[in-house]
């Protein structure tokens, strides 16, 4: 079983990633044309400036490129591909720091393995900062577990950009903490731990805090019994059962075992403790759901907190026990790779629908009002970001602007001159030319604008 070794697997890494890099690019329309990424893109070439949403400033480092083209006025196709690139790229350099610098292969591993075992959830949701907390978590992790006692000023640079890629990471922090805590080094948990509060206490001070950040702590202690009972959380976990999670359920029960066959009961006990505790919380928060968003920060920190005792107890595994995991990985790998299609699938469909239907549109006008039953939602999945999906998807398709606008009255037809107040902004997205980016972007200011009736939505409405 030479195969099955950390550094082979860590080799089969690289290669795993350079496909995703080829799928980057090729799918980069599908990927960068999809709800917050249409959002964010939009905004970053509209107004030539990166872009980070509610603080979450980590977002700007895979801009940078993508930012420096629109400055030259490169051509929108080539910074859509170079927007999606660089996202994956920025993932793979964390693969990189992890295996080559920290010397934690193994995180390394499990880290591209969360990456592949979501990938319907995540590949085509490029600006998902979820994947950037699930990164400096691993960073976190590995900068505890190194053998090298590296300087607590570089745990501390990643502590921070963690706490500015998603507020999930809060969750995160806790977890590694408790675990490194209880099973390595006290004294570096409590030191961390101080450095944690300081920070967000300093933080929601200086910043204020996020609605995120607010809304999880009201969850945890508004009658977190019954919003327990509930949860939406425990319907969707049970739908996971004939999904990849299945993968996940045979690893926890296989762990279980070999904890108690070592035994190892400290670990075990404070294995069961963190996953039924992470699982309250997380049913708390997400008792009435959220968005496509939720499953995505429930998978990943789901997942990594199932695998911690594996990155603990790793190196002291009998061979067998070792190989058993690794057949498991390449399992869930395989099963990435194999429902790549139909998530592959899914999203094209997506943008053939909407630059059939532009066009489709009479070639006149350039600004439209659709009617909700003129949307299939089983294949637009969300239709909140259409205005900047379909002023991409024209532009690049069609080499004409085209903007369906969301609004909520049932008309028709609207006109500028007969409704005057309903012609505003969705999202701070500009109708006037004056506002617009007219080496990308330019549509005619009186001719007949249409729009939708439009809802954010999971799944089908």
């Amino acid at each position: 079983m030479k195969f099955f070794t950390i550094e082979q697997l860590w080799k089969l890494g690289h290669f795993i990633f350079l496909m995703i890099l080829g799928l980057s690019v090729y799918y980069a329309l599908e990927r960068v044309c999809y709800m917050d990424s249409a959002y964010m893109f939009f905004r970053m070439v509209n107004g030539e400036r990166m872009i980070a949403e509610g603080g979450r400033f980590i977002n700007i480092l895979p801009q940078i490129v993508p930012w420096l083209l629109v400055k030259v006025s490169a051509p929108l196709n080539i910074i859509v591909i170079c927007f999606s690139f660089m996202y994956t790229a920025c993932l793979y350099g964390v693969y990189l720091l992890l295996g080559h610098w920290m010397k934690e292969k193994t995180i390394a591993l499990i880290f591209l393995f969360l990456l592949l075992v979501s990938v319907n959830e995540t590949f085509f949701d490029v600006v998902t900062e979820t994947k950037f907390a699930l990164a400096f978590a691993c960073l976190f992790l590995a900068h505890l577990l190194s053998e090298k006692q590296q300087s607590i000023y570089i745990g501390v640079l990643i502590l921070v950009f963690g706490f500015y890629t998603h507020p999930i990471f809060i969750i995160y922090g806790v977890i590694i903490l408790f675990f490194i805590g209880l099973f390595k080094s006290s004294k570096r948990v409590v030191l961390y731990g101080l450095i944690v509060v300081v920070f967000l206490l300093a933080k929601g001070f200086i910043f204020g805090s996020t609605s995120y950040e607010k809304e999880l702590v009201l969850a945890t202690f508004n009658s977190p019994l019954d919003l327990f009972k509930h949860s939406f959380l425990n319907t969707y976990f049970y739908g996971l059962l004939t999904t990849q999670f299945i993968i996940f359920i045979c690893l926890f029960i296989l762990q279980v075992i070999l904890l108690f066959k070592q035994k190892n009961w400290r670990l075990l006990f404070i294995y069961l403790v963190v996953i039924f505790a992470l699982y309250f919380t997380l049913a708390i928060v997400y008792s009435k759901g959220d968005s496509h968003m939720m499953i995505q920060k429930t998978l990943f920190i789901f997942h990594f907190t199932l695998l911690i005792p594996f990155i603990l107890v790793e190196k002291t595994m009998l061979l067998r026990a070792r190989t058993i995991f690794f057949i498991f990985f390449i399992m869930g790998c395989s099963w990435a790779l194999w429902s790549t299609n139909t998530v592959v699938k899914k999203y094209t469909e997506r943008v053939d629908l909407l630059a059939h239907f532009l066009q489709a549109l009479p070639n006149q006008t350039d600004k439209y009002l659709l009617s909700e039953n003129q949307i299939d939602h089983e294949v637009m999945m969300g239709t909140w970001a259409l205005p900047h999906e379909s002023i991409l998807v024209s532009k690049i398709k069609l080499k004409k602007a085209i903007n369906l606008k969301n609004f909520r009255e049932r008309n028709d037809t609207l006109f500028l001159s007969q409704f005057p107040n309903a012609f505003r902004p969705a999202f701070g997205l500009p109708l006037l030319n004056s506002e617009l980016n007219t080496t990308y972007f330019e549509m005619d200011e009186s001719k007949l604008v249409l729009w939708l009736d439009s809802t954010y939505i999971l799944g089908k409405n």
